[in-house]
């Protein structure tokens, strides 16, 4: 049984309609057996989300039980007298949906009882508080089978947000609206709840999201949530958005059950409710993404784009990301192409499709900037070093290497793994590159097996594995694996490029030398790339 919490610091925000119908998501869409828990004490009544539901008028709840506990320091015992299902609109079969209201709040007793709740005595040493409500949730769970228990909690900082948020949760989702102050307190209670004595206690470990809510849509949703990202300092993959609806303004109404009223209302719901819990909803993503792809191509792009965007930027799903990735690879969108693919990356590091696409762009950007010609490659092996920018080498090695060692990578391409390897001073490994390269004689180039000798005996330079008239002397090369590989390309220790008839003796260019040659005014920006 998984518990989640539905917080806000202030009122407003939408936060029993969102916890009711997400309640009714898991049930009647899902299957999930669920149970909701009004905690609100001070200010009841989610079951009034529910038209078909109302209150018998002896009705107890979550008031009349803790006050059992407090009054007579006992365990209530079942839950049987304060739970009642929930019937929904339209219809007909039984949905597993109950609710645990706060009590008869429409009663003038129900006022007075919860003038005698003292939080202090419930969880003062004569009681044991924490192993009340713990056994609380363990009755919802025997009794009722719940999946899931939604509870609606308390605004502000109180006692019972505290225990819904830090004790009875396993998620909390805070809704906030972007006004200064509800930003402030709501990072606030965020570091709060994770950083909770409660939690640590009963050696809990609470996941905690955001839903930024009642806002206009934005134009740009990826730009937009990247913002709210760095002012609510979380990570996007536990951010989402509940838009503004001019229908909820003039009445309010569930969503799920109602599709036909509000068709965007509904999906901003469905996409935050994916998005809160991926892992039943998995089946559902996928369905939207075949959706999406059957009609990607029959829309203008524009169009195409703006709705693989929003979708990216609400469903943190692998192959949400896979499918913009491909998408804006067709067409040639390079920013938004690298977004997805490296989102993909870090999920999957593996997952050569990514790793190819990846590949192919850093590759090509690389070939846009060094030329591979017999008569300046050695001075490409300098100029690689000084001009490709750090950043862009980086991410092209964390793309090539894994491919390199499943045999994936071309000719050129190890030539370039090995030159990345050689600017960042891993002259060994580039050397050994190199070389097994070179070994290659029936299937590579006479022109490749040229630059891997080259690129071999520069880094044997730096690596002072030649002598005083410039020769290879295996005698001084410290490294077992390119010694043997050396020893088996020539049968002589000392090796010299003269004795290869391969180059001229190389000797190291100084940047200024390379910048006499080259310009670099009219390339690309490297620094424009997006990352």
């Amino acid at each position: 049984m998984r518990t989640i919490t539905f917080y806000s610091y202030k009122g407003g925000v939408g936060r029993t309609l969102a916890a009711a119908n997400f309640a009714v998501y898991l049930a009647e869409k899902l299957g999930q057996r669920t149970v909701i828990v009004d905690f609100d004490l001070e200010a009841p009544g989610i079951d009034a989300k529910f038209p078909l539901l109302q209150l018998p008028e002896e009705q107890k709840g979550v008031l009349d039980y803790i006050l059992e506990y407090q009054i007579h320091n006992r365990d209530p015992g079942s839950i049987a007298e304060i739970f009642l299902p929930i019937p929904l609109e339209g219809i007909e079969k039984d949905v597993p949906l109950w609710l645990i209201p706060a009590g008869q709040y429409l009663s003038e007793d129900y006022y007075r009882k919860l003038s005698q709740l003292d939080w202090g005595v419930v969880f003062s040493e004569q009681r044991n508080g924490v192993e009340f409500f713990q056994q609380f949730l363990a009755r919802i769970e025997q009794e009722l089978q719940a999946d899931f228990v939604i509870i609606d909690s308390r605004t502000g900082i109180t006692e019972i947000s505290g225990l819904c948020t830090q004790q009875l949760a396993d998620e909390v989702v805070i809704l906030s609206s972007m006004s200064s102050e509800s930003i402030r307190v709501t990072k606030f209670i965020k570091q709060l709840i994770q950083d909770s004595h409660f939690a640590k206690v009963i050696e809990k470990e609470i996941d905690v999201k955001l839903v930024v809510s009642r806002i206009p849509k934005p134009d740009n949703l990826i730009e937009f949530k990247s913002k709210s990202c760095e002012i609510f300092k979380i990570p996007e993959e536990k951010i989402f958005f509940l838009f503004s609806c001019h229908h909820l303004e003039q009445e309010e109404f569930l969503a799920i059950s109602n599709s036909e009223k509000d068709e965007e209302l509904l999906n901003n719901y469905i996409r935050l409710f994916y998005g809160l819990n991926l892992e039943l909803a998995d089946q559902n993503i996928i369905k939207e993404i075949e959706k999406m792809s059957s009609q990607i191509l029959s829309l203008p792009t524009e169009k195409s784009k703006k709705e693989i965007l929003e979708m990216i930027s609400i469903y943190p799903h692998p192959e949400v990301y896979r499918m913009g990735m491909r998408f804006f690879s067709l067409c040639k969108n390079n920013k938004d192409m690298l977004y997805c693919s490296w989102k993909l990356f870090n999920l999957f590091p593996d997952d050569e499709e990514t790793q190819e696409n990846l590949k192919k762009y850093y590759l090509d950007l690389i070939n846009f900037h060094v030329s591979f010609n017999k008569d300046n490659f050695q001075l490409q092996i300098t100029r690689f070093a000084t001009l490709i920018d750090e950043s862009i080498k980086q991410k092209t090695l964390l793309v090539i290497e894994p491919l390199y060692i499943k045999n994936k990578l071309k000719d050129k391409e190890i030539l370039i793994y090995a030159l990345i390897l050689f600017s960042f001073k891993k002259y060994e490994k580039s050397c050994e590159i190199a070389l097994r390269l070179y070994r290659e004689d029936e299937i590579i180039s006479e022109s490749t097996k040229q630059e891997a000798w080259a690129i071999f005996y520069q880094g044997a330079l730096a690596l002072n594995w030649t002598d005083d008239d410039g020769a290879v002397d295996c005698q001084l090369i410290k490294n077992t694996e390119v010694e043997n590989l050396l020893s088996n390309l020539f049968p002589k220790f000392d090796v010299s490029p003269n004795d290869l008839e391969v180059f001229p003796e190389p000797t190291r260019i100084s940047s200024d030398y390379i910048s006499s040659f080259y310009s670099y005014e009219d390339e690309p920006g490297l620094d424009d790339i997006p990352f």
